[in-house]
């Protein structure tokens, strides 16, 4: 059951950091495209602070779900290692 759980959280949290990143660039990327190609003062003074909130969720998603995934793993490990399921240190 430890490994499993372990598995999962590895995998969740990998995949939602690739996402994230990936999300990331092609939002900016999209964005600076269409600022360049419209050179519209207007467009950037109305979406950037839409695209500040869109950065900082993913960057928070990217970032926070690993954090938040490592430290569940740890206490994953530790329950196990509580109820005698093997292994006492964090892999």
């Amino acid at each position: 059951m430890e490994a499993s759980l372990t598995a999962f959280l590895n995998g969740l949290s990998s995949k939602v950091f690739w996402f994230a990143a990936v999300a990331f660039v092609l939002l900016n990327g999209g964005a600076m495209a269409a600022f360049v190609l419209t050179r519209s003062r207007r467009l950037v003074n109305e979406w950037t602070s839409k695209l500040v909130v869109a950065d900082a969720a993913l960057i928070g998603a990217g970032l926070g779900i690993p954090l938040l995934s490592g430290l569940a793993k740890i206490g994953v490990h530790a329950l196990a290692a509580m109820f005698g399921g093997g292994a006492t240190a964090p892999r």
